[in-house]
Order: structure tokens, then sequence, then C-alpha cells
């Protein structure tokens, strides 16, 4: 008896949070991420077998609400999500000011769209059927990105907190930020070299207290040229600083205990 809470791995950066109440025999879900679409980029698209079964949760209204973090191709499609909310009119978006945007250009009667301002200093709390969303703004990783507006999710479902910066620069504002919402972290669910860079696993273990991690957002194979899947993996499992060794997320459609 109690709460079950599970991460549906949908491609890259995508991930479905589904918090399942057995007393209730009822459930609440949420997808960070889950329409990837980049031909030819370094990074893999949502698989078509995937994208379509997302799209039948949404008309099943078994998912109701996406968050996007940015506006990059590897994490945001702006014709799925167009095919989705005329599945569901219902259907809530939370996301940045360019991503809104994109989308209204599609479906301008689109209702139920939320932007968080790039100019928005303050945490943006979202309260939702079995959870609670907190976001706040964050620079994009890499130097020629740092102008693009990244969300970083915080979410608190299931009796767990969750942390999904989305591409967040991996610097001592992210963390102190995060800390300052729960210094203790059930899972950081992120891309690879928030674990895979020493000095962003030095910020981590100072500022936060981290239980699990699902590690994500891997290139694909054939463009991994730098190797730097296996250099942060090798950092990960050899690496002496107290912190977990992550679950590598690189089997789209996997889902994970939480």
């Amino acid at each position: 008896m109690g709460t079950g809470m599970t991460a549906w791995h949908t491609g890259n950066a995508g991930v479905v949070i589904q918090v399942t109440s057995i007393e209730e025999k009822g459930c609440a879900a949420i997808g960070f991420d889950v329409f990837a679409k980049q031909p030819g980029g370094i990074y893999p698209d949502t698989p078509e077998a995937i994208r379509q079964e997302l799209l039948r949760d949404i008309r099943k209204k078994k998912l109701g609400t996406l968050v996007f973090t940015h506006e990059h191709a590897d994490h945001f499609c702006p014709e799925d999500v167009a095919e989705a909310l005329k599945m569901n009119p219902d259907l809530r978006i939370i996301s940045t000011e360019e991503t809104i945007r994109r989308i209204r250009a599609l479906e301008p009667e689109a209702g139920r769209l939320t932007a968080v301002a790039a100019s928005e200093q303050k945490y943006r709390v979202v309260s939702l059927p079995g959870m609670r969303l907190t976001l706040f703004n964050s620079i994009h990783m890499g130097d020629r990105f740092a102008d693009i507006q990244n969300l970083v999710c915080l979410l608190d479902a299931g009796g767990k907190r969750l942390m999904l910066p989305g591409d967040a620069r991996p610097e001592k504002l992210l963390y102190e930020r995060a800390a300052a919402w729960s210094k203790k972290i059930d899972w950081l669910i992120g891309p690879f070299p928030l674990m895979g860079l020493p000095s962003s696993r030095r910020l981590i273990a100072r500022y936060l207290e981290l239980g699990h991690v699902l590690a994500i957002h891997f290139p694909r194979l054939d463009k991994d040229t730098e190797g730097w899947r296996k250099n942060a993996q090798h950092i990960c499992e050899t690496a002496d600083d107290g912190l977990p060794v992550p679950v590598f997320g690189d089997k789209p459609g996997k889902r994970y205990e939480l």
C-alpha cells in the first residue's frame, strides 16, 4: 500500500514522471521535454513508436501536462506539440517565452499555455494533480547558448523530490537555488555532464544531498566522436566524492522505479 513512482525515458532528454496512488487507485503524470526532432543532429530523436504512445496517452488524458525546458529541437518539436493539442485541447503546456511563442504560431487558439518570463527572478510554483512543480530560470550550458532561456524543474510528488534541470549550466547559482528549495534531492534526472564534469560534481557535493541520479541526454553512438559517454561513465564510476553512481538512461522506452 502507498504510492509508486516511475520515470519513463522517452528518448534523449525526455521523461514522463508517473505517480500512482494505490489507496486511491489513481495516477498523475507529467512529461518533460518529451518531443524531440532534430534529424541528423548529435542527439537522438524521440522514437516514432514512443511518440505515438505519448500521443495516445495525451488523447486519453492519461498525460495532461507537458513541460519544455527550452526551445532547442533536441528537447522540443512544435509540430508534435501542435498535434498533441489537437488531440486534447485541455493539455497544459508550461515552458519558456520562446517555446510558447512557437506553439502559438501553430495553434493560436490553444488555451492552457503558461510561459515563464525570461526576466522572472523568483520561483514559479504550479500546483498540479498529485504533484507540485517549482520552476526557475537558469543559463543554458555552453557559451554559445548563454542567451537561451532554460527552465530548471523541481518536482514534489509521491513523497519524493526530483530535480530536472534541462540544459542548465552546472554552476554555483544553479545548485544554490536548487538547495534553497530542498537540499535533499531524491532523484536528479538530467544531462550526463552534470555528473561527468568534476567541477559540477564538486558543487553538487557541496550544496545537495543526492539520493539517486538518472543520467540522460547522451549523443548518438555514431556521433559521439569525442567519447563523451565513455568519459562520463569512467568519471562517475571512479570518483571518490561520495556521490551516487548514476543509472545511465540510454535505452529509450525503459521505465525506472523511483
